[in-house]
């Protein structure tokens, strides 16, 4: 390569990246932090953030983020940092695809969502989370729903697919794991006010208000529990019917097993037992 081919390409190279840093230095935060909200805010949800700023080569990092429902109110999720990551191949597709990376509730999470376009964020028509060390003391919903006195933590895998059109037919699955957890009950039960155990799987998969528990597992040193069935899913998910059953294994010499099944709501569940 000549010496004049040399300058050439280093000029290039030069122009490109001082391009760059200027694109960076004058990115307009403000501006794409209030079309952001305004895009995903809906009857339904609304976002909020403390900042947002560009991170190279295409990523947005967002701080302090909120998503809540607006009827009924519930937070649904609060992470301290939320990275989207954008590929430029987007411009040459239908549809856009953003990866997501992030920390919240003391563990961290990744995967990815595939939308109809930036200016329709939901429902998309693809998306999966993988979650890790997720701490359900302070997740607010999980507390909200099952109960203020749920600990452990959560690891897991969540899938989403969808027509793309707000209401149309969705399904998805559910993989769960759980560690070192407590879950109260409403009603003692044997002399316990709450249920401790050391490790517990859920499987489920879902299809629009549909949830059909394959596996709800659990093991702990006073029971051992495994419950199938289905919840009806709720705008309002307190309201949310139960339809569960299976067994429970209680710790002793002759461990006794125990037939259960679960009707109501989560906000009000119906448990019945025979033995």
């Amino acid at each position: 390569m000549s010496i004049l081919n040399k300058k050439v390409l280093l000029f290039t190279l030069y122009g490109i990246f001082i391009t760059i840093v200027f694109l960076y230095l004058l990115f307009p935060s403000d501006l794409v932090k209030s079309r952001l909200e305004d895009t995903v805010n809906s009857p339904a949800f609304t976002l909020k953030m403390e900042s947002l700023r560009p991170s190279p080569p295409f990523r947005l990092k967002l701080k302090n983020v909120v998503v809540n429902s607006t009827s009924p109110a519930n937070i649904y999720f609060q992470g301290e940092v939320l990275d989207l990551q954008f590929h430029p191949w987007n411009f040459l597709q239908k549809h856009t695809y953003i990866g997501l990376s992030g920390k919240a509730y003391g563990g961290n999470f990744d995967g990815y969502v595939d939308l109809t376009s930036l200016s329709k964020i939901y429902p998309p028509t693809k998306a999966k989370l993988n979650f890790k060390n997720i701490d359900l003391a302070r997740y607010a919903l999980i507390r909200n729903f099952l109960g203020k006195g749920v600990t452990g933590k959560l690891n897991g895998v969540w899938t989403h697919i969808s027509n793309g059109k707000a209401g149309g037919n969705s399904s998805g699955t559910i993989v769960l794991f759980l560690t070192g957890s407590t879950y109260p009950l409403v009603d003692p039960f044997l002399g316990l006010n709450r249920i401790e155990f050391d490790r517990g799987e859920i499987k489920a998969h879902f299809k629009n208000n549909l949830l059909r528990i394959e596996k709800l597992q659990t093991f702990g040193p006073q029971i051992n529990c495994l419950l199938r069935g289905q919840i009806i899913l709720a705008d309002n998910f307190k309201n949310s019917q139960l339809d569960l059953n299976g067994t429970m294994e209680i710790a002793g010499k002759n461990k006794a097993k125990i037939n259960i099944t679960i009707s109501g709501t989560l906000d009000n569940p119906i448990s019945r037992y025979i033995q």
